[in-house]
Parts: structure tokens; C-alpha cells; sequence
């Protein structure tokens, strides 16, 4: 049966699928496959589930900026490798050596991210994301990035899937994408959500999945030209935001039992932060605009990244306690670290408190996206 080998993307942004028919058998079928289309010595640099390789002709052909485009969106944003001529994607090595087949999923996937709008023009954000599985068995959290290509706006996308099982992580990984096009297409954060929440009783038919999986969600959208950056989110995702005077802020409110209860002057249980009130599916979409010369640097997360260093309890937290952690880490590092300490400072501190507390670690899935916008 013939299988997706490898997805290519040219220069010109023409895309190709490449079947194993094409291919002798075995792993020299498949070197020799790359080395015709991309000459020798090519690179193959591992990303996630996948693998981009690419010629090393740098005075050859032009710059292929799809593939540049592809390779940020794969990674959660930021700069992508100098890529020239064709690009090429397949699936990771395993222990025999090939290279596993990509699904139609995946197809899609890696189409729709070479379809986006070239990757970073002059003044453009500086963009890093960063996630760690914790100590849960499957990393079920999502980001995107993606700019519309005629409207020239930005979307920014963090999403945490309810549940640890594969059909909420492949629900999250298309989910994420999906809400940062629209976002960027419409401008509206909060339209992206609710176009996206009309789509979900037809998600299950589409996806072939055995149960019904649905995620929180928090979005940003912001163009040069605009006055204000415009959030919306359904849960207890979060955004923040640092000033360019370092004033840091929370820009979301949660969508839980826990914020219900502490905006009403009630005792807040231990683990009321995991009833949910809100999420794609269903209940309250929050909705803010900022004006835009507040905004140094934006934080998507998910409770993950946050929960167990919102606190503080640092030499170097800023005062104020609750919610300042995260906008002490964005003033003490540049955007490109920020988002791989928080993650990493979260998991373990979740994992020290959980062994403190009840003698047994536990870390969540956690991911940050940041963004630094250009300076006015």
C-alpha cells in the first residue's frame, strides 16, 4: 500500500507529498530518496515527532521561507533555521532505522503551517515557546503562532486538554492551530473561540476518535498597526502581561470553582482549581482588550506553567505575592529564556510540593508561550 513518505515544500510555496511507492525498500531507499531531492551532505534537524531536512546550498537557491514558516509553527514560534531550496519533512528514525510514514493528519498539519504567511517581517514580535510533560504519561497541552497572510495580523494560542490519553493530546495539537488561523483571520480572539466551539459536536464525527475530548483555551491577536491587543480565553488558561516599565499584570480570569469561590469570600478547597466552569465546549468565553503601549511582553500558559510558583516564595519574586512570579520571570529574562524557566521552575516546584504535601511527586503538563512585542 502506498503511504505518505515525506511532505516537501518549495520556495514558491508549491507542496508535494512523497509516497513510499517511489522509494526502493529499506533505508537506502530512503537516503537515496532525500540525497536526489536535496543533494548531498543534506541536514536533518529532529523537531518533536518529526524530522526537517534540507539541502546545503546556501548560494544555490533562494531562500525557502515556507519552510521557515513550517519549522516555527512546528516549534511554538520563534526563529526558524536559514532554510534554502526544497524542505522536506518525515517522521522520526526508529530503532530499524526508517523513517516513519506520515498520516493524513499529519499532512494537514504540516500543509496548513507551510501555507502561512512568510516568516518574521522587519519589527516583527520575538516569539519563544517552551513545554514540559511533567510527570503525566502524555504531554497534552498545545501552542500555535500564525500570522493571516492579507490581514497581517498575529494570533497566539495555548491550549490544555482536559484529561492524560492520546485522543485529548491529538485533539489539542489540531485544536491549537485551528483557533490561532482563525484568530489571525478574523482579528477577534474571542470570535476564533466561538467559531470554533459551533465546530466542536462535528469534531468527533471528523476525528474518528472513541470519545469526546475538549481542552482550555487562551488567545491573543495583535497587528502593528493596531491600539490594543485583544485576549479572550475559556478556563483556566492565562495570560499576562509585562509593561515596558516592568509593571506586570493578569490579564484572564479563571473559569473555576476556586476563582468562583474566592470572588464571592468563600473558603477555597485544595483542588476546587480542578472543577472547571468553562472550556471549548461549553460555559463562559472571557474577553479583554489592553491598549497596546501597556504591553511589553505577553505570557500565555497553562495552569501547568503556573500554578505552583504563582505564589512566589522566590528571592526574586516581585512583591505582591499571588500572580508575580510570572511577571518576574518576564522582566528578568529575555523572551527567548523566559519561557523554558518558567516551565522548568513549575514542574519542579509542583513536584517538591507534591512530595512535601502527600509524600508522592506529581507534576502537571506545563507550557508557556511568550511574545515580546516591538518596542513603539
Amino acid at each position: 500500500m502506498n503511504q505518505t513518505f515525506a511532505f516537501a515544500v518549495d520556495p514558491d510555496g508549491a507542496q508535494d507529498e512523497i509516497g513510499t511507492a517511489l522509494l526502493a525498500p529499506g533505508v537506502d531507499g530512503q537516503q537515496a530518496m532525500l540525497h536526489r531531492n536535496l543533494g548531498p551532505g543534506y541536514s536533518s534537524l529532529p523537531l518533536g515527532p518529526y524530522v526537517v531536512h534540507s539541502g546545503n546550498r546556501p548560494f544555490e537557491e533562494e531562500v525557502n521561507r515556507y519552510g521557515q514558516q513550517l519549522w516555527s509553527g512546528l516549534a511554538g514560534g520563534g526563529r526558524a533555521p536559514f532554510f534554502r531550496g526544497t524542505v522536506i519533512v518525515t517522521g522520526r528514525r526508529g530503532p530499524d532505522g526508517l523513517y516513519s510514514t506520515l498520516n493524513p493528519k499529519e499532512v494537514r498539519r504540516l500543509a496548513g503551517g507551510a501555507e502561512s504567511t512568510l516568516w518574521l517581517p522587519s519589527g516583527g514580535p520575538v516569539i519563544a515557546g517552551a513545554q514540559l510533560q511533567g510527570l503525566r504519561k502524555i504531554q497534552c497541552d498545545a501552542l500555535a503562532v500564525h500570522r493571516d497572510r492579507m490581514s497581517g495580523v498575529w494570533a497566539f494560542v495555548v491550549c490544555d486538554g482536559v484529561g492524560d490519553t492520546a485522543d485529548v493530546a491529538e485533539f489539542t495539537r489540531d485544536i491549537a492551530p485551528e483557533l490561532a488561523r482563525r484568530a489571525a483571520a478574523t482579528g477577534s480572539a474571542g470570535d476564533a473561540i466561538r467559531m470554533v466551539r459551533a465546530q466542536m459536536p462535528h469534531w468527533l464525527a471528523r476525528s474518528g476518535e472513541g470519545t469526546d475530548p475538549t481542552s482550555t483555551a487562551v488567545v491573543a491577536t495583535w497587528h502593528p498597526d493596531w491600539q490594543e491587543v485583544d485576549v479572550a480565553w475559556v478556563g483556566d488558561s492565562r495570560a499576562y502581561l509585562l509593561s515596558p516599565s516592568g509593571r506586570g499584570e493578569l490579564l484572564t480570569a479563571d473559569h473555576n470553582m476556586a476563582q468562583m469561590k474566592r470572588s464571592r469570600g468563600i473558603p477555597v478547597d485544595r483542588w476546587d482549581h480542578n472543577l472547571l466552569l468553562s472550556e471549548l465546549g461549553y460555559g463562559e468565553i472571557g474577553e479583554r482588550s489592553v491598549h497596546r503601549d501597556g504591553v511589553g511582553v505577553l505570557l500565555l500558559c497553562t495552569d501547568g506553567s503556573y500554578a505552583q510558583v504563582e505564589d512566589g516564595g522566590r528571592s526574586n519574586a516581585l512583591p505582591g505575592g499571588v500572580d508575580r512570579y510570572p511577571c518576574t520571570v518576564l522582566d528578568l529574562y529575555p523572551a527567548k529564556s523566559a519561557a523554558e524557566v518558567l516551565v522548568r521552575d513549575a514542574v519542579e516546584a509542583s513536584r517538591a510540593k507534591s512530595l512535601a504535601v502527600d509524600g508522592e511527586e506529581r507534576a502537571d503538563n506545563a507550557t508557556a508561550l511568550v511574545v515580546a512585542l516591538p518596542p513603539l
